[in-house]
C-alpha cells in the first residue's frame, strides 16, 4: 500500500512559486552588495566594461527565454526571468557605483551601493526623481545603454512574464474552479 500525498491547496502552489524567484532576487543582491569596489581613483574603464559585458550576457539570456518561449512553445521560465532581471539592476548598479568612485562628479548625489542601487531602480521605472543623476558624459553614455536595454530587453521579458500569466489565467478559467476547501 502506498501512502497518499497531502493535497496541495491553491495557497501552497502559489507561495512555492514564489519562493524560489525571492530567493533568488535576494541572492543577487546580497551578492551585489558583497562584491568589492575599488575605492575612489578605481579604474574607469574595467568597471565600464565589467556593465557592457554584464549587460550583454544578461541580454542573451533574456533573448533566449523569450526565443524559447515563442519559437518552442516552451512555457516562460518565471524563475529564471525574475533572477535575470534582478541581474540586470545589479550588474546597471555596479557599473554605476564603480563610475562613481572612479570618476568623482560623474554621477551626483551617488556615494553608496544603496543610492547605485536607488538610481537602477529610477531609470528602470522611469520615475526620476533628479536627487541621484548623470552629470557627466561617460555617466549619460552609461544611463542611455541602460535605457535601450531596458527598452529592449526588459520590455521583452515583461511583456513575456505578462502574456505567460494572462495564458495561466485563461487556463485556469477554462478549468472551471478547482475542488472545494475544506
Amino acid at each position: 500500500m502506498t501512502a497518499s500525498r497531502p493535497r496541495r491547496t491553491q495557497g501552497t502552489r502559489l507561495r512555492r512559486r514564489w519562493v524560489r524567484p525571492m530567493v533568488s532576487v535576494f541572492a543577487v543582491i546580497a551578492t551585489y552588495y558583497a562584491v568589492p569596489v575599488e575605492k575612489e581613483g578605481g579604474d574607469l574603464l574595467t568597471g565600464v566594461l565589467f556593465t557592457l559585458a554584464g549587460a550583454s550576457v544578461l541580454g542573451w539570456a533574456i533573448a533566449g527565454q523569450v526565443r524559447r518561449h515563442l519559437v518552442q512553445g516552451e512555457d516562460v521560465g518565471f524563475p529564471a526571468l525574475v533572477t535575470l532581471l534582478s541581474g540586470v539592476v545589479a550588474v546597471f548598479a555596479m557599473g554605476y557605483y564603480s563610475l562613481a568612485l572612479s570618476r568623482p562628479g560623474q554621477m551626483v548625489g551617488l556615494e553608496t551601493k544603496t543610492d547605485s542601487l536607488y538610481f537602477t531602480m529610477q531609470m528602470l521605472t522611469t520615475i526620476g526623481l533628479g536627487d541621484v543623476h548623470a552629470a557627466g558624459q561617460v555617466a549619460r553614455v552609461l544611463a542611455l545603454v541602460q535605457m535601450v536595454f531596458d527598452l529592449v530587453f526588459v520590455a521583452a521579458a515583461g511583456s513575456l512574464l505578462a502574456g505567460s500569466m494572462r495564458e495561466r489565467m485563461r487556463k485556469q478559467g477554462d478549468a472551471g474552479p478547482g475542488p472545494a476547501p475544506r
